[in-house]
């Protein structure tokens, strides 16, 4: 039965997709999902500019078996494959793309030197790559906690750059660019972080659909559908696990609202919950503080191109050298057919250089930015129409040397506070899905099956 005493059965924080896919899951029950900001998705941020869109965060999707594939389904919603190269790159004026990584050495204005310590780092990431599957493989019948735990402690002990060694400094140049999409400097990241990224990479199989529309209609789709459940400009100022249930305090148009419920899913960043909660334990908070964060800058690009364009053929190019350091072709999805007119693209920076450029201006981005595209493809310049700059200061988090002696205590039980979100593993959208989900199913699981059944149809 319902507790007459409790205004919710559960009480989510936050409407990044890590909320919000716990809330779909939770639909039935008595809800209410408070978001600090005026949108939900987070992260996931994008706008239409008619045929095309604007997109300023996180952009790629997996197949349909993966958790934002499935989500997209079930919202509705078109992912359309990535026909470009993903995995390109731009140096000292010279463009390779829709080639493998092993030719990049023989086809990249290089010296003697430079070659063979490019064969060197590729040699080292392709050997800890191949560690990494084996080690994913041999879990893959383990639990989602099992997996992770060994996911987060492969190679945790040492920085990517203790893996790779000394570099030439043009060959350190392009790891630090290729690393920064995951928003940290090789000398800051985990080894084994790093080799899940260059995993996902090289995978032709994993992350190669974007959603037809901008990515941000999964979280305005899943938002739609909860309706008033779903209150944006809430504050959330404390989750206060009690002896049997939850208090939540939040701000609201300028006045302060007090709930109770008898589960609560906190899905805001790490430091952003350690802040807000209290009355579970220590160990958990004192874990919570130490997750990392690092910046991503972002400049949406929407173009007038009348006809076929040099980068036509990819989606991702990384630009070492350049003030953005991945140049990404959001059109390429489109690219099927008969051409259509316009464009957008993405221009992106992450971690030090992302906190950098963020001291200026969005004008002094803009430019810099600008500057760099024609420097990139001459007279790209001359067909854009419209330029966004986005700052995400604290864009994703990344695990350091060490990350994985955390994560028990951010996993263990802590009664009715529950948390979610793509801290809990290697940061992306199918992590903050699956979060979310797992901490709905907990959820479920303390609150009573007979309750799902009665509550089916009341909601506030």
């Amino acid at each position: 039965m319902a507790d007459p005493t409790r205004d919710f059965d559960v009480v989510i924080v936050g409407a990044g997709i890590a909320g919000l896919a716990a809330a779909r899951r939770l639909r039935h029950r008595r809800l209410l999902v408070l978001e600090a900001s005026e949108r939900v998705g987070g992260r996931i941020l994008s706008e239409p500019r008619g045929d095309y869109w604007l997109n300023f965060g996180a952009h790629l999707f997996g197949d349909d078996a993966s958790p934002a594939g499935r989500l997209a389904g079930e919202m509705g919603l078109e992912a359309l494959p990535i026909p470009g190269d993903r995995a390109g790159l731009a140096f000292h004026g010279r463009i390779i793309a829709g080639a493998r990584a092993e030719t990049y050495p023989l086809r990249l204005p290089l010296g003697l030197s430079g070659r063979a310590s490019l064969v060197k780092m590729g040699l080292r990431l392709r050997s800890g790559v191949k560690r990494l599957l084996d080690v994913q493989r041999a879990v893959q019948g383990e639990s989602a906690a099992a997996r992770r735990m060994r996911q987060l402690g492969f190679d945790n002990s040492r920085t990517l750059a203790d893996l790779v060694g000394p570099l030439h400094p043009d060959v350190e140049l392009m790891l630090t660019t290729i690393t920064e999409r995951t928003s940290a400097a090789p000398s800051a990241m985990a080894a084994g972080y790093g080799l899940t990224s260059f995993a996902q990479v090289w995978s032709k199989h994993s992350f190669g659909r974007n959603l037809f529309g901008g990515s941000a209609s999964l979280p305005q789709a899943i938002a739609a559908d909860l309706g008033a459940r779903v209150s944006l400009g809430a504050t959330v100022e404390t989750v206060q696990a009690t002896g049997d249930g939850v208090v939540v305090s939040y701000r609201q148009g300028g006045e302060t609202h007090r709930v109770t419920a008898r589960q609560a899913i906190v899905a805001a960043p790490a430091d952003v919950a350690a802040a807000i909660i209290s009355g579970i334990a220590d160990e958990t908070l004192a874990a919570l503080r130490q997750i990392r964060y690092g910046p991503f800058l972002s400049a949406a690009v929407a173009t007038a191109e009348t006809g076929p364009m040099p980068y036509d053929d990819i989606y991702a190019l990384a630009t070492p050298g350049l003030s953005f350091g991945v140049f990404f072709n959001q059109a390429s999805t489109l690219r099927f057919g008969p051409r259509r007119p316009g464009g957008g693209l993405m221009l992106f920076r992450g971690a030090a250089g992302a906190a950098e450029l963020m001291r200026g201006s969005d004008q002094d981005i803009e430019a810099a930015f600008l500057a760099d595209l024609d420097r990139l493809y001459p007279g790209t310049r001359t067909i854009v129409r419209e330029i966004r700059v986005q700052r995400w200061v604290k864009g994703a988090p990344y695990a350091f040397v060490g990350r994985a002696a955390l994560q028990p205590a951010l996993t263990r039980a802590n009664g009715p506070v529950h948390l979610a979100g793509d801290y809990l593993e290697f940061p992306c959208m199918d992590a903050a899905i699956a979060t979310g989900e797992e901490a709905a199913g907990r959820v479920e699981a303390a609150l009573g099956p007979g309750v799902a059944q009665e509550m089916a149809t009341d909601r506030p």
